[in-house]
């Protein structure tokens, strides 16, 4: 299988807001929120395939780093499921990616194209959110 984007994850002042907005304009339905009772520092959504976690900027989610990427607020970092860890690090590495110091040995993190952080795992996301909604797996359009 080649690597699919699993969740996409935006940086913001504000998550419970910005999350209402694409919940309200877009129908996408609510999978947790950190602390529970406010959303203040996120809110992960999801439209039935991907995740959408709405971060608060400069958060321990939504970190902004050392080297100046992610420093402003929108697009902060994009999650891909790769079947194996050890050939999709060596991959991103040989196109110059650099990897962050807040990466992981199950969540590998490196700074990609304009400073998008792109994360890389095997398996973990769904456990980490806690997910509580059947996502469905796309399917090739014939």
């Amino acid at each position: 299988m080649a690597p699919r984007i699993k969740h996409i994850a935006l940086s913001c002042p504000d998550p419970a807001k910005t999350a209402a907005f694409y919940k309200e304009v877009f129908g996408m339905e609510e999978l947790r929120r950190q602390p529970k009772d406010t959303g203040d520092e996120g809110v992960w959504l999801t439209d039935g395939y991907i995740y959408f976690a709405v971060l608060k900027h400069g958060s321990h989610e939504a970190p902004i780093l050392d080297d100046g990427s992610t420093a402003t607020p929108g697009v902060h970092h994009i999650g891909f499921y790769v079947d194996n860890i050890d050939e999709a690090t060596t991959a991103i590495e040989a196109a110059d990616a650099t990897e962050c110091d807040v990466s992981t040995k199950a969540n590998r993190k490196y700074k990609g194209p304009e400073g998008v952080m792109i994360d890389l795992r095997v398996k973990g996301w769904d456990e980490q959110i806690q997910n509580k909604t059947q996502l469905y797996k796309l399917t090739p359009a014939s």
